[in-house]
This record gives structure tokens, sequence and C-alpha cells, in this order.
């Protein structure tokens, strides 16, 4: 089983004060105590960089990114067909955050049936389950 991570899983999980890093430290060893695999894109760690360029705290993202790459276990690229699909979503969608999409677009190209994030946003979407950490692990009763 592979479960997409959205950018505020990793973080979250590189900010020790934050509100959701114990669900998410939760989350991540529960993936791999069980043999979950990770995926991410090539958006995520754009949009990790592009966070701490805007918090003035570049190294932060250097960390969270590097994190982020050592943590993954599939990174994906944005190909010709991903973004054909991230065209076709954005007309389905329009009024949603154009980021979202690409996220949404490499699930669907991936065949990966599940986004982790808090943008309950996400929600929305009928092409995939969106769970929170811990809405995920209460499915497992964790």
């Amino acid at each position: 089983m592979t479960i997409y991570f959205d950018t505020n899983i990793f973080i979250y999980l590189s900010d020790e004060n934050s509100a959701y890093f114990l669900q998410v430290k939760d989350l991540i060893q529960y993936c791999e105590d069980n043999k979950i695999k990770i995926a991410t894109s090539v958006e995520t760690i754009q949009e990790i960089i592009h966070f701490s360029i805007n918090t003035q705290d570049l190294p932060f993202g250097f960390n969270t990114a590097n994190k982020t790459l050592d943590l993954v276990d599939e990174l994906y690229i944005l190909d010709k067909k991903t973004v054909e699909n991230y065209l076709t979503i954005v007309n389905k969608y329009r009024n949603r955050e154009s980021r979202d999409f690409i996220h949404l677009a490499t699930c669907i190209n991936q065949k990966i049936g599940t986004i982790i994030t808090y943008d309950h946003g996400f929600k929305k979407f009928k092409e995939i389950k969106v769970f929170t950490p811990q809405e995920f692990l209460n499915k497992f009763n964790l």
C-alpha cells in the first residue's frame, strides 16, 4: 500500500512545537511498522521552499526538504500525463487552489487512493480518499 503525503505533513514533522507534530510522528511510525509506502511529488519540495522563503526561514526549508527526501519511498515528477490531468482537474474544480490540483493529478496518475493532509479543502475531491493523520490512524483504532 502507498499513501500520498501533502506538503503540510512534512512541515509539521519538522516543527516540534507544532500542535500536529506528535500526530504526524505517530503516523510515520505506523507507516514504517506496517510497511506502508510514503509518496509525494516534486511539487511538495517546491511548496516547502516557497513556504520557507515567505516565512524568511530558508534553513527550515532546506532542513524540511532534506527530511522529506529521506522519508519518502516515492518522489514523483511532474510529467506530461500529470500536467494533462492537472488541466482537466482545474477545469472541473475551478474554485480550488491550483497547487492542490497538482497533488490530486499525481495521485490519480500513480493510482494512489489515499492522501494524508490537514488541508480540509481536499475533502471536496471525489477522486481520492482524504484523511488527516489522526483520522487515518483512527481507522486502525490507534
